[in-house]
């Protein structure tokens, strides 16, 4: 059952021309001395739990009503759907390509690939591998992009993604010398671990300056 109350008079209500009716809020925030206090409102008891609002703490029964028609036409945000990760197959079928490869034994004799894999102990019966192979040569995986946490920067987790022209923010056609150096130190002031950032991240961070460097 959907309870309305009119609230044709309130300010708030005819700034938002909604009409003359509006769906009652299940929640609704009251702010009173700094203090938040989170109180729920039974759809068919709206009025009373006003009044005992009024009652209790002295509040303006309009300014109540006027914040809970608030409440109700701020816009619903949408979860961000999370983006799927890639299978084994799909991975492979990347790498395949990228090496112009047709299967896993041609892949195996490729020269390129020989060197990409050599003195690294990668078990390509698991995910991990074609995963790290897929971030080198491939690019940035679709469930890994736009990512938040400790060890991302621009949307990237840079431990696992290296990707120094983004990370850094920069053009690599026109960028110099002194752009690299300064999109460096500008990232040091955050996450150099004197200042309290991640050591890892820190390292990464110098790897992936010199190189870039090394080709200017």
């Amino acid at each position: 059952m959907e309870f309305k109350i009119d609230v044709s008079d309130s300010q708030v209500y005819k700034s938002l021309k909604l009409g003359n009716t509006i769906s009652v809020p299940t929640l609704i925030i009251i702010f009173k001395s700094g203090l938040i206090i989170p109180i729920l409102l039974i759809m068919n008891n709206l009025t009373a739990k006003i009044q005992e609002l009024v009652n209790q703490y002295g509040y303006d029964a309009q300014v109540l009503t006027d914040f809970a028609v608030y409440v109700q036409t701020l816009p619903k945000k949408k979860a961000k759907k999370k983006k799927e990760e890639l299978t084994i197959p799909q991975l492979k079928k990347a790498i395949f390509d990228a090496f112009g490869c047709k299967n896993y034994q041609e892949l195996k004799n490729n020269k390129a690939f020989k060197l990409a894999t050599d003195s690294r102990d990668f078990n390509f019966r698991t995910k991990e591998p074609w995963l790290i192979l897929y971030r080198e040569w491939v690019g940035v995986p679709n469930n890994e992009q736009y990512e938040e946490g400790a060890t991302c920067i621009n949307g990237l987790d840079v431990l696992k993604n290296f990707r120094p022209w983004h990370v850094f923010n920069l053009d690599p056609k026109i960028a110099t010398k002194d752009d690299i150096n300064g999109a460096f130190k500008e990232l040091a002031k955050k996450h150099h671990p004197d200042v309290g950032g991640d050591r890892e991240v820190f390292e990464r961070l110098k790897k992936m300056r010199d190189s870039i460097l090394a080709f200017r």
